[in-house]
């Protein structure tokens, strides 16, 4: 388990991510000093998972450089989920998807990070998860709301 502050860790997956796709999103606000943890084995195979009381970001690099190889900048899209978790204090996984699809509509190359969460959720479009429903829905969902806060 490695533990970072927040700027190093935002910094390690914009860094880890090409470009192209970075986006510019970085917490404000009481979210600046959420606590970002490597840590694998609290994320139990998922890319990031939050935790609400302390608020802290898990992250999994092994699975960060998987989605990245096949969907760059999908990555940052779930960094930014887990963040509406703590902004929202919610467990409801629609509402953070909405809040990261709004939150990434109104920065610079957040659109580039949408599209290849949409892309990768569209790729996986029959899979069901409870929480979030399938990817498909998942990727509708995700696409609306960023439309929803587009000026």
């Amino acid at each position: 388990m490695t533990v970072r502050p927040l700027g190093l860790a935002l910094a390690a997956v914009v860094a880890l991510t090409p470009v192209a796709v970075s986006a510019q999103w970085r917490p404000t606000g009481r979210l600046a000093s959420v606590l970002v943890v490597d840590d694998c084995n609290e994320t139990g195979g998922d890319v990031m998972v939050s935790r609400l009381d302390p608020p802290t970001v898990y992250v999994c690099p092994t699975v960060v450089r998987l989605v990245r190889k096949h969907h760059p900048g999908a990555e940052h899209f779930f960094f930014v989920h887990e963040f509406g978790h703590i902004a929202l204090q919610t467990s409801d996984e629609a509402s953070a998807d909405c809040w990261a699809a709004r939150e990434l509509a109104s920065v610079r190359n957040g659109r580039r990070v949408l599209d290849a969460a949409i892309a990768l959720f569209r790729a996986r479009a029959d899979d069901e998860s409870r929480g979030y429903g399938s990817a498909r829905e998942r990727a509708e969902r995700i696409r609306r709301c960023a439309e929803e806060a587009a000026p």
